[in-house]
């Protein structure tokens, strides 16, 4: 089996995509020329004949280049040219097959959408990589017969392959991959011990007028997405600092609040506290100049959500990953119902959180841990051990920070220092913070404006989001426990303005190390 491979840029082609006045043959030189490190030809259309002629042509390319060239399906053209592989799909020819008429030193490929397939590779011992996917929807095939799964389903895969004997077998993602979201692809989709080794692209470049930019493009940014697996003794840093603080007051970000109707004022009421800059909208075509703003964050919360609202929701999270911005995700009432927790997978699984805030029961529901949630309150003391566990599970798979809110506020890093590969015995960062006041459950809105803070020095504090989020919620909380002292007898409606007081009292002062609140290192 072929291990020396470069499955980095795997062009599959199509040409039908290629674009007027560029020869067919033209548009494959040129991604050659530019960095693919793989070739498949895919046609599907053509007579056997045309298609040898074409895959000849393609192969004295690639042969130059010293890449492989993979024939899509057709085991008779391969061996008609002896090219280097061949790739099945799942109801082609079986992969045992093919190798046994390639013979053990081409390279055979299939495509894999489940984890159950993925373990019927492992079983077959004869093939050399898989391409998951399909990732995203996609224009190249119609009628599909699996849902675009995203990252999720890419580490379903990856995790059968890492843990029941397919650690030999190679990987590249395949579906809708394109320079918008490659990185985040790459970045997404590994876990623990296992990533993948390249990406598959078609239409990015082969429906390029200028497939040589696109390549190179495509390149670079999947070359600057992979490194050395990430160490466990890289800083574990918990403590706030005063500069956290003060680069919230002198950036004074925006934050751009999709957030539900109850919550608005109160929320822009928090960020104006903290010495942010409230931003309220759902036009779309805000959007992307919003995003592009140099001190922005997005902060989605689905308190309220409609099913016309979805793809306003989508759209937001696109253009912020899109301009590298970050988006705090608040998935208000997650488990509530099938509506809301379609959704929120929907947005995990379409889009990269920077940080992703809930209760216990939002966030068993979106770590797809089995338990019942009752409304959009807290399902009640939990055994912490479980929570965090919960908590880890989804901050690894999101690449997220994490956070639990309760009565003790759990705080987890999936974020890692942005690695791309991380080892399969991580270490995470994980965090309690206790403080605050009881009047701070008494209110409505305290949860959700919490997120507002959290968006405010996450987007201030880009090089830890870890921290900066841990600073924040020690901030948040410091300001609830002064302001509950203050007016404990007079109620709620008290507590209120007195917390905004604080908030700002608390920012201004800048003084992390004399706060009362309690921040443990619990790993």
């Amino acid at each position: 089996m072929k291990q020396s491979v470069d499955y980095s840029l795997y062009l599959v082609t199509n040409a039908e995509m290629v674009p007027e006045g560029i020869s067919f043959i033209e548009q494959v030189q040129t991604a050659i020329a530019n960095g693919v490190t793989l070739v498949q030809l895919r046609e599907k259309e053509i007579d056997t004949r045309t298609f040898v002629e074409r895959a000849k042509a393609v192969h004295e390319l690639t042969k130059k280049a010293g890449i492989p060239l993979i024939i899509n399906d057709r085991v008779d053209v391969a061996l008609a040219i002896d090219c280097e592989g061949v790739h099945v799909g799942q109801d082609d020819m079986p992969a045992a097959d093919v190798r046994r008429l390639l013979g053990p030193d081409k390279i055979v490929g299939v495509s894999v959408g489940f984890a159950h397939e993925a373990r019927e590779v492992i079983e077959q011992g004869v093939v050399d990589y898989i391409g998951i996917g399909p990732m995203f929807e996609t224009n190249t095939k119609k009628n599909m017969k699996k849902l675009p799964f995203g990252p999720l389903g890419v580490r379903g895969v990856l995790q059968v392959l890492r843990d029941e004997g397919g650690e030999n077998i190679r990987t590249v993602g395949i579906g809708g991959i394109n320079d918008t979201n490659v990185q985040r692809v790459l970045y997404t989709s590994s876990i623990a011990g296992r990533s993948l080794d390249g990406v598959a692209v078609v239409s990015n470049i082969m429906a390029s007028k200028d497939a040589g930019a696109a390549t190179s493009k495509l390149l670079k940014l999947i070359k600057s997405s992979t490194g050395k697996y990430l160490t466990n003794n890289y800083p574990l840093e918990i403590t706030p600092k005063t500069q956290l603080i003060k680069n919230v007051t002198d950036l004074k970000p925006m934050v751009h609040h999709i957030t539900n109707n109850v919550v608005k004022t109160f929320s822009a009421n928090v960020a104006l506290a903290i010495g942010a800059s409230p931003v309220m909208s759902e036009e779309v075509e805000d959007f992307g100049d919003f995003s592009t703003f140099p001190n922005a964050a997005l902060l989605l919360n689905i308190g309220t959500p409609r099913e016309t609202e979805i793809d306003t929701y989508l759209a937001a999270v696109a253009n912020y990953n899109k301009n590298g911005n970050p988006v705090i995700f608040d998935p208000v009432g997650a488990g509530a119902s099938k509506f809301r927790r379609d959704l929120v997978r929907r947005i995990l699984n379409l889009g990269y959180l920077t940080v992703i805030k809930g209760n216990e029961g939002e966030i068993f529901t979106a770590a797809g841990v089995d338990k019942v949630m009752k409304g959009v309150d807290n399902l009640g003391k939990e055994n912490r051990d479980v929570v965090i566990e919960a908590a880890k599970k989804l901050a690894l798979n999101t690449r997220s920070v994490v956070v639990v809110t309760g009565e003790e506020d759990i705080i987890v890093d999936g974020y890692l220092s942005g690695e791309y590969k991380i080892p399969k015995d991580v270490n995470q960062r994980v965090v309690t913070i206790k403080g605050g006041h009881r009047l701070m459950g008494e209110i409505t809105g305290s949860g959700c404006s919490l997120g507002s803070v959290i968006s405010a020095y996450v987007t201030a504090n880009r090089n830890d989001p870890f921290l900066a989020t841990v600073t924040a919620v020690a901030l948040f909380n410091q300001a609830g426990g002064l302001a509950g002292k203050k007016v404990e007898n007079e109620g709620s409606g008290s507590f209120i303005s007195e917390f905004l007081n604080q908030l700002q009292k608390v920012t201004k002062e800048g003084t992390p190390s004399q706060w009362n609140v309690v921040i443990s290192d619990i790993e």
